[in-house]
């Protein structure tokens, strides 16, 4: 096996509150196997993901742009063909690629974010598919079994991928009575479990044959994501009342098949009893999905796996849990849903029982990932032309450990708004869409103490997030030379990321050149060195 260039394992814990875990001050023991494995690597404690859902995030993380770049914002939009993925970036070096995913947006749904990966299962949707290391058919009726798998696989692909892009599909499907026929066949959560089990064979397997080639495995979790049915034990836990309470179990069944409304927002929150309950099934989800990772964590403390591996472990948006009018996580901009946990190993680099307070994108996953397999990459751009460049060594999250991080906590997060979101909106809850302006664009960008958010490029809101981490006393109208000044750096911000869409390359090309003329004249005339 190569060891000159680790192994590489990116874990998306999806829908995961950075403060629901133990390691990030939550006063309940959710996450003691996260802890342990946070304690052996760094923690970044202000991580935020660049989108509030998971298309846009996951789409920032595989590119290292702002959705304003890559402009996947939609469930129909498709990854451009001209900008290059991690897996790609990878692939192309010799690494082997593999995916475990169980959102069905990733891989099943038609949008090219699975590019670059030689293998990719899915958990999710009608046809869940895996790999074949665990199966006790005879070897010439597994390669049957397979193949009939996968036409099956492609004749259902257009069909699930119909109802994600179709308004029409989509509201029939969210219809009440036609939810209970498709909830128990769609896996819309994967199978975390069974998921997990076969990733770690997967790893030991491939470890016990020492292929020479280095390997990036991407997983993505759902088990914190609705509909929240988390194992007794865990319930009993976290909500020692329920088993009892005949009001709370038919609130959380009902709510579990409510699937339209986990997305809109709250017109009339919910009372303190139903909010109690959300609250603690979402937490006993979490230490379900914290306990079941367990295994993975023993297999990456093996004699030469902790060695020669990265593991970055981290979440692509929040979950809004009644706070802000907020259930879900497809319209806001606030902290419940872009301030995810980011945990980094990797005993080379980062030295264990770190944590970093500097605020970091995790769109710098994709940076800090080719840095540590010494992958370079000019632009990212996907074919032979130049695109926009891209600084590996920059941009790679070790310059915040080392407390020489070039963006210095300054960034910018977006929210998008679903328009197949709007669209069941404008048939079912206008009154709502309205008062919440759900059709605007929203941005947040955080610099120092505070956070701005736009609607529609205007301001809305201020907040010190450091002595008001709840984002509760708006402070726009007391502070407004900070308002205008976090403006013009979010338009700057915005306009920097417009420049780096393929279409303006050349205009990106020609402003780095003149910068970088700049610098010489600075130089020469002894301003810098």
């Amino acid at each position: 096996m190569n060891k000159s260039r680790p192994d590489i394992l990116l874990i998306v814990l999806d829908t995961l509150r950075a403060d629901r875990l133990s390691c990030y001050g939550y006063s309940r023991q959710t996450s003691p196997h996260i802890d342990a494995f946070a304690q052996s690597g760094v923690l970044f404690e202000r991580a935020i993901s660049p989108a509030q859902w998971t298309i846009p995030a996951h789409a920032s993380i595989f590119t290292g742009e702002y959705p304003t770049t890559h402009r996947m914002t939609q469930i129909y939009d498709k990854h451009s063909k001209d900008q290059i993925t991690l897996a790609e970036a990878l692939h192309r070096q010799g690494y082997h690629t593999v995916g475990f995913c169980n959102n069905v947006l990733l891989g099943v749904v038609d949008n090219d974010l699975d590019r670059g990966f030689e293998e990719f299962y899915n958990y999710g949707g009608t046809m869940p598919n895996r790999p074949a290391i665990a199966t006790s058919r005879p070897r010439r009726l597994g390669w049957i079994a397979r193949h009939v798998d996968r036409v099956l696989r492609r004749l259902a692909a257009p069909i699930q991928d119909a109802f994600a892009r179709n308004n029409l599909l989509l509201r029939i499907s969210y219809h009440p009575r036609i939810i209970p026929l498709w909830e128990s066949h769609m896996n819309s959560k994967g199978n975390t479990a069974q998921s997990l089990q076969d990733f770690v064979d997967y790893l030991r397997i491939r470890w016990r044959k020492g292929r020479p080639r280095p390997l990036f495995a991407f997983m993505n979790l759902m088990e914190t994501h609705l509909p929240y049915r988390p194992r007794p034990r865990f319930v009993r836990q976290f909500a020692p009342y329920y088993r009892q309470d005949r009001q709370a179990r038919d609130f959380m069944q009902s709510y579990n098949l409510e699937y339209y409304r986990w997305l809109v927002p709250l017109v009339e929150p919910f009372n303190e009893w139903q909010d109690q309950v959300l609250n603690d099934m979402y937490d006993a989800e979490v230490a379900y999905e914290d306990h079941l990772l367990r295994h993975l964590f023993d297999y990456l403390d093996e004699p030469g796996v902790a060695d020669n591996t990265l593991v970055i472990l981290t979440s692509d948006h929040g979950e809004g849990l009644n706070h802000h009018h907020l259930m879900g996580h497809s319209l806001m901009a606030y902290d419940d849903l872009t301030h995810v946990p980011l945990i980094v190993r990797y005993l080379r680099r980062y030295p264990p029982g770190r944590r970093v307070s500097t605020r970091v994108s995790t769109r710098r996953i994709f940076h800090t990932v080719l840095e540590a397999a010494g992958v370079h990459v000019a632009s990212n751009s996907a074919g032979e032309s130049e695109g926009a460049p891209v600084d590996v060594g920059e941009l790679n999250m070790a310059r915040a450990l080392e407390g020489s991080d070039p963006e210095a906590g300054t960034l910018f997060s977006e929210a998008y708004a679903p328009e197949t979101l709007i669209a069941l909106m404008e048939n079912r809850d206008r009154k709502a869409l309205e008062t919440f302006r759900c059709r605007l664009t929203r941005r947040a960008l955080y610099r120092g103490d505070h956070k701005l958010i736009t609607v529609d490029d205007e301001p809305d809101e201020l907040f010190d997030v450091i002595q008001d981490p709840g984002e509760l006393d708006n402070l726009i109208d007391e502070k407004p030379e900070v308002t205008a000044e976090l403006c013009d750096l979010l338009a700057a911000f915005q306009k920097e990321a417009e420049t780096r869409r393929p279409a303006n390359w050349e205009t990106a090309r020609l402003r780095l050149e003149e910068d970088q003329k700049l610098l010489e004249r600075l130089r020469g005339l002894g301003y810098v060195e």
